[in-house]
């Protein structure tokens, strides 16, 4: 079957929805082109400036090979500086905080092609003890994803260190979440040979 350059879909956003099943589904559908299906926008509440205290900090992937803004550095660092805040790094969102300069001395996980694209711009911050062989890597207040479906296993291990294990358990059920440790790593592979510095 041959992909149509065009498709157009309508996202039904009934009440009380589950995120997850839009931003998941069309996430994974946008990944295979641009131009295939528009993203769904994320409104914030709240700038850098007036963000209430929080426990933790959630950074999504971004294009490896790009930089944040000076706002979102200064947040980043302030959220660091309270040792209470843990970090939950998504795909590329670890190469946001290594390019802060919160995340050296840490093993970290990374989507693996954005890590090989960064070494071969000669751009990895090899500081970090880069993990390139686990879906997800927990080091102190340091929880990454190497990619973006690792995301939600590294989500569903911090509910199981973190909330109440029967409704983990029933979250599990309903959401039919399929369980999958942090090694073996299935795309481990597309990192052999490639030097990660400190890391492995």
């Amino acid at each position: 079957m041959i992909t149509p350059p065009n498709l157009r879909i309508a996202v039904l956003l009934l009440p009380d929805h589950q995120n997850l099943d839009v931003v998941g589904t069309t996430d994974y559908l946008n990944n295979h082109s641009q131009a295939y299906l528009a993203k769904i926008p994320t409104l914030p509440t709240h700038t850098f400036a007036t963000c209430p205290p929080v426990d933790c900090i959630l950074v999504p992937g971004i294009d490896p090979l790009s930089s944040v803004s000076e706002g979102c550095a200064e947040f980043v660092k302030k959220g660091w500086a309270d040792p209470k805040v843990l970090f939950l790094a998504v795909c590329t969102g670890s190469l946001v905080l290594a390019q802060i300069g919160v995340l050296d001395g840490y093993h970290v996980a990374s989507n693996k092609i954005a890590l090989k694209m960064v070494v071969d711009a000669g751009k990895l911050n090899k500081a970090v003890h880069w993990v390139g062989d686990a879906r997800w890597v927990k080091d102190g207040r340091v929880w990454s994803a190497a990619g973006v479906t690792a995301g939600i296993d590294l989500a569903a291990e911090f509910a199981r260190t973190f909330f109440d294990l029967e409704v983990v358990e029933f979250a599990k059920v309903i959401s039919e979440e399929v369980v999958h440790s942090d090694r073996p790593d299935p795309y481990g592979w597309v990192l052999e040979g490639v030097d990660l510095g400190a890391g492995k």
